[in-house]
Formats: C-alpha cells, sequence, structure tokens
C-alpha cells in the first residue's frame, strides 16, 4: 500500500487554493472592468442625449427669438407706412446736428465723425455739411449710408434722440419715436432704408393718379 505524502497533501490544497483566488480575484477584476464600461458607455450615451436636447432647446431658443424680432421689425415697417412723415424726419435730422454742434459734446464729432482734425476745423466742416443737406429721403438716405456722419447719427438715435424728444415741444411724439425706431433699424441694416425710396415713389404715384 502506497503511503500518502500528507505535506504533499496539504501542498496541493494550498495550490489549488492560491488558484481559486487567483481565478476569483481575475474574475472579479474582469467583470469590474466589464461593469465599468458598461457604465461609461451609458454615462457617454447619458451625456450625448443631453448635449442634443441642449441643442435642439437652444436651436428652438434661436428660432423663436428670431420670430419674435421678425413680428417686431414687421409691427415696426406697418407703423412707419401708416404714420403722417411730414417735417418728421426734418424735425430727428435738426435735433441731430443741433446735438452735434452742441460744445458739450464734442467728443461726438472728432471720435465718430473727424478723426485727428482739430475740433474748430471738425464743426466748420460739420456746419457746411449740415447746410447743404437737402432736407428729403434721398439726403436722409445718404446721411445713414455716410462714413463718417452715419455712424454719429447711429449713436444719437441710439443714445440721444429719445432724451431730445422726452424734452421737446414736437407734436406727435409717438410718430416721432415710430420714426427714430425705424431709422436706427436702417442704420444696422441698410436694406430697410429702401423704405425710404418706396414711401417717395408711392406718393408720388397717388398724387400723379389724382391728376
Amino acid at each position: 500500500m502506497r503511503c500518502q505524502n500528507p505535506y504533499k497533501k496539504e501542498q496541493q490544497k494550498f495550490c489549488k487554493s492560491s488558484f481559486q483566488s487567483e481565478y476569483d480575484s481575475c474574475s472579479f477584476t474582469q467583470l469590474s472592468c466589464f461593469d465599468t464600461k458598461i457604465l461609461a458607455k451609458q454615462f457617454d450615451q447619458q451625456t450625448n442625449d443631453s448635449q442634443e436636447l441642449t441643442e435642439i432647446d437652444s436651436s428652438f431658443s434661436d428660432n423663436v427669438q428670431m420670430q419674435v424680432e421678425g413680428f417686431e421689425m414687421n409691427d415696426l415697417l406697418a407703423k412707419f407706412e401708416c404714420i403722417s412723415k411730414n417735417n418728421i424726419s426734418k424735425n430727428i435730422i435738426k435735433s441731430f446736428f443741433s446735438y452735434l454742434l452742441d460744445k458739450k459734446n464734442n467728443d461726438l464729432l472728432t471720435d465718430f465723425v473727424e478723426k485727428g482734425v482739430q475740433l474748430t476745423q471738425a464743426r466748420k466742416m460739420a456746419k457746411n455739411y449740415f447746410k447743404s443737406y437737402g432736407f428729403n429721403n434721398n439726403s436722409l438716405n445718404k446721411l445713414i449710408q455716410h462714413p463718417k456722419y452715419g455712424k454719429a447719427f447711429e449713436f444719437y438715435l441710439t443714445f440721444e434722440a429719445e432724451i431730445w424728444l422726452a424734452g421737446s415741444k414736437v407734436q406727435q411724439k409717438e410718430t416721432h419715436l415710430i420714426y427714430i425706431d425705424f431709422l436706427k433699424l436702417c442704420c444696422s441694416n441698410l436694406k430697410y432704408s429702401d423704405h425710404l425710396v418706396t414711401y417717395k415713389k408711392n406718393k408720388k404715384s397717388k398724387f400723379n393718379n389724382k391728376i
């Protein structure tokens, strides 16, 4: 009868136990890695879904904003077409040049209109431009598109025109405000200044039809 070595038996048991432990450890590690990959994939998917929802929401908000601005512009243009424009433009232009030539506002003249030119010379040039102004739609279009006075005019319409209007004695202030808002729109987008020409043509056409 073969004698079994008790030490060898214990050694086999130890090896088996160690191997099982290593196997369990390896399996656990692989499982952990597998779970981590799944979680990472789920997280990436959730992140992508969140980004897509954010982009959709942002796009929707932009579209709504564009629609609101479109409605506002269309409403402004409709109001502009309906108002009586007699002397309205003339009042606004006169107030602009009065503001421009005011000694308190020399920085507007030298910063926006005549950079690098001495103040006395800049004022003289502005006065000459004002004297040559024709107070008609053609002159108004040229003022809006002028490389120097156009920017000063936009500045005045944006920051000072309503202050002037509030303290002035002109009638039809609401009508003046509509005209000011329309001119601001023309300064920001020159294509809207075509409405000035359209108004002039329509007015002439109506007059000819009466003859």
